[in-house]
């Protein structure tokens, strides 16, 4: 009797607030790991001479890390799935942290290609982890939120990068107080703190299950279920065991048509995201006529714009359903018209030769970029049902396939003295991004699609 009382007043309980720190700390790591990952980019230009090596080589050096990245995603999104994500995200990124102090040290192109591998092969299962982590901590309306901050804050993290790596290297003059700038190599080390210090965090505090953590009490674990458990605690936690036990069903993945595109929305998009941090502020510098130092400071507008864009982008897709109920108006719509504005907004660019109207038009259209890309994050988490780390390592892999390619075809047309038609190349990414979404069905399963067809 006092026990069922005591039950009783748990479930009558306020809900505890667990569910925010969760995304709290999966927001803090997109943005220290696109700090580390995107460190070399502004100063690019000292690394390659300092090292001696071509343009073309600097882009194979930055395209090194997404190949690593790219090809990881499958196997770390397999990690995440059997290892659990607070185990997983842990040692990932104390491998980073130490492939940013191993940056400082190198003395080569071929030690500067191989650190960039490991790079990649750590950061590989961020993303699959994270998207895993929303799909058990968070109820389907809130999916989008999510996604959008958590692509805002890694676009923080870029930005602060740049922002602040532009800083460091020229100095700081501000009230009287003067701090000499630094070089690339001691900037690698400073980079290198900030994951260390949230894995130990990260680990001390985060349980996989919402279940399984102490500080969640029934009241918020019902909302996480949406309200649509009696006993959520007793059924969340058979879930959660059978989805974990259960192999990954590969053959309807790779039969799924949405699957497909799912990968190829996010194989342009990204390749033209990449852009923007890895050879935008040689792009300045080289077609604008921008210092380095400056190039850096230039570079954070359209980041940040990408930041305020991701956010957005959330909270229009959980508006956008929460109005419709429809997946196909608040994922597929917002995405097409996301990608669609990107373009255009580029290609204005091209044409105008004023630094401050072409740098605006280039931030707007990292802001629609930035809206569409919640869009994709949300509804590979709604498709992947179950199985969400490695259908998301899937997509994401695709995505880091194109970012791969893109610096080595931007460096090889830099190297040839072409600057400007870069934009123009990023206009026919973007519009072809618009146009895998419009043949993608946002709807059901990637399981369930294959299903029918095989039914069919």
């Amino acid at each position: 009797m006092v026990e069922s009382e005591n039950r009783s007043e748990s479930e009558q309980a306020a809900p505890t607030h667990a569910r925010f720190m969760v995304i709290t700390l999966l927001c803090l790591v997109a943005a220290v790991a696109y700090i580390s990952r995107n460190a070399i980019s502004v100063p690019a230009k000292l690394i390659q001479e300092e090292l001696d090596i071509s343009l073309t080589q600097m882009g194979w050096v930055m395209s090194a890390f997404f190949w690593s990245y790219a090809l990881s995603q499958i196997p770390s999104g397999w990690i995440g799935h059997v290892w659990g994500t607070r185990r997983s995200l842990t040692a990932f990124a104390i491998l980073w942290s130490i492939a940013t102090a191993l940056t400082g040290l190198v003395n080569g192109f071929w030690m500067l290609i191989v650190v960039r591998l490991i790079f990649g092969i750590s950061q590989a299962g961020i993303f699959p982890c994270c998207a895993s982590t929303i799909s058990k901590w968070l109820p389907k309306s809130r999916r989008g939120l999510a996604s959008g901050l958590l692509g805002s804050f890694m676009s923080i993290g870029s930005a602060l990068g740049a922002l602040s790596i532009g800083l460091l290297l020229q100095g700081i003059h501000f009230g009287g107080v003067e701090i000499p700038g630094m070089s690339w190599r001691t900037i690698m080390y400073l980079c290198a703190v900030p994951s260390f210090v949230w894995a130990i965090w990260f680990y001390y505090w985060f349980r996989d299950r919402p279940e399984n953590h102490h500080g969640v009490n029934a009241a918020e674990l019902k909302i996480i279920c949406n309200g649509e458990v009696d006993q959520p605690v007793a059924q969340a936690t058979v879930q959660g065991r059978d989805a974990h036990g259960e192999p990954t069903p590969w053959g309807k993945i790779l039969t799924s048509f949405s699957m497909w595109m799912i990968c190829a929305q996010q194989f342009f998009r990204a390749a033209g995201t990449i852009f923007y941090m890895t050879w935008f502020p040689v792009y300045l510098q080289k077609a604008r006529g921008i210092t380095i130092a400056s190039s850096g400071i230039w570079t954070s507008f359209p980041l940040m714009s990408f930041v305020v864009g991701n956010f957005l982008g959330g909270v229009v897709v959980d508006w956008v359903l929460q109005r419709t109920g429809s997946r196909r108006w608040s994922r597929q719509g917002v995405a097409i018209v996301a990608m669609l504005g990107c373009g255009l907004c580029t290609l204005c660019a091209y044409f105008v030769e004023e630094m401050n109207l072409a740098m605006t038009l280039i931030t707007i259209s990292m802001f629609f970029a930035g809206l569409g890309g919640a869009c994709g994050y949300t509804v590979t988490i709604d498709k992947g049902g179950q199985h969400v780390a490695p259908i998301f390592g899937m997509m994401n892999m695709a995505g880091n396939l194109g970012a791969a390619l893109l610096p080595v075809i931007v460096g090889a047309m830099f190297d040839a003295g072409i600057y400007d038609a870069v934009l123009i190349l990023m206009t026919g990414i973007y519009v072809t991004a618009a146009l895998c979404w419009m043949l993608l069905n946002p709807n059901g399963t990637v399981f369930d699609e294959a299903s029918v067809s095989v039914k069919a």
